[in-house]
């Protein structure tokens, strides 16, 4: 009886031991995160700041001692001050933002810096120098002479173009307007007849792109928008309008806009890197201490026409500066920025 007994308890509690160990296994409880990092984006309502905040959260998932905190302001900039105050009373490591417009975080982020909190912005920049840590980004100004230039050689250096400035307010789509019109007054022969700020979305280039058709007809030559998400809308509207004769600049580098190059319907995009992936990486290096960080890191534009879409098209990938391997004007900044060079991407 006592052999039976003795042996029952032996065998269960060879299968409680046993049924535990199987559950560690099968929970595998991850140990503490060492770090929380705070993402803060002004929307993510349109398609290109979708795959913006997409391609962050990925990023911060390949590395497990990080506690990703993120935001959407939804296109307010006094909501997204809120968003930041949100995260730093989370007790946020490092904050990395994309602004919506270039004025209205300073404040705050100043603020958040006396807290000792390291500030990365990317894409957009801000007012004051002691808003934020570094800048990750392309030039936009750079991007918007390329595209001027590429519109007047096309024209021929004589026409009426219009502009689409894209969203009020922020820096990045403000200097894409800048360097179009600055690169424009170098041709006293084409005309800039209309300019109109609008929010990111193709439906905004089908409505800017057939008012001005109906309001200027054969009078208009030529069409900018400092946003490929805008261009498509306008690309829409020209094939459905019959209108070949009308040469379409852009910015971004979207595949969806390159097939577009490549298939003849749109001159050019100048694709720009968003600063996404090198945030993520150099951020990393902030929370383990690296000190040497550049004020600003500034990726070159990679202007993409028929010849470049032929070479870069790819289906798979959402945007240029995402192509697997990285994109050659990223290659080109770790060669001037060396702190690039200790990324390593996980």
């Amino acid at each position: 009886m006592k052999s039976t007994l003795s042996r029952n308890v032996v065998v269960c509690l060879v299968v409680l031991i046993s049924l535990g160990l199987f559950i560690a296994c099968e929970s595998k409880p991850s140990g503490p995160k060492k770090f929380k990092v705070g993402w803060s984006i002004d929307t993510i309502t349109t398609p290109f700041n979708a795959a913006e905040d997409k391609a962050m959260k990925e990023g911060w998932a390949k590395y497990p001692e990080v506690e990703l905190y993120s935001t959407d302001a939804q296109a307010q900039s006094i909501k997204q001050v809120s968003d930041i105050e949100d995260l730093v009373s989370k007790g946020v490591n490092v904050l990395i933002v994309k602004p919506r417009d270039e004025k209205t975080l300073t404040e705050t982020l100043k603020a958040v810096r006396k807290k000792g909190i390291p500030v990365v912005t990317i894409d957009r920049w801000v007012e004051g120098d002691d808003a934020f840590t570094t800048f990750i980004g392309s030039d936009n100004v750079e991007a918007g002479k390329a595209a001027a230039e590429a519109m007047a050689r096309q024209l021929k250096y004589k026409g009426n173009v219009a502009l689409i400035e894209a969203t009020p307010g922020a820096s990045n789509h403000m200097d894409r307007t800048l360097g179009f019109t600055q690169e424009m007054k170098k041709y006293p022969n084409i005309k800039i007849v209309a300019s109109q700020p609008c929010v990111a979305k193709r439906d905004e280039g089908k409505r800017l792109t057939e008012n001005w058709l109906q309001g200027y007809g054969n009078k208009l030559n030529g069409i900018h928008s400092n946003s490929d998400e805008i261009t498509m809308g306008v690309v829409q509207v020209l094939n459905e309008a019959k209108r070949k004769d009308v040469i379409v600049t852009s910015v971004n580098g979207q595949m969806e806009l390159v097939k577009e190059i490549k298939d003849g319907n749109v001159t050019m995009t100048a694709a720009y890197s968003t600063g996404v992936h090198p945030a993520v990486e150099l951020t990393w290096l902030i929370l383990n201490g690296e000190k040497d960080i550049p004020k600003k890191i500034v990726v070159p534009v990679v202007t993409i026409s028929a010849e470049e879409a032929k070479k870069y098209y790819d289906p798979n990938t959402y945007l240029f500066d995402y192509i697997p391997g990285g994109s050659p004007a990223y290659k080109e900044a770790e060669k001037k920025y060396q702190i690039l060079t200790k990324l390593k991407p996980r």
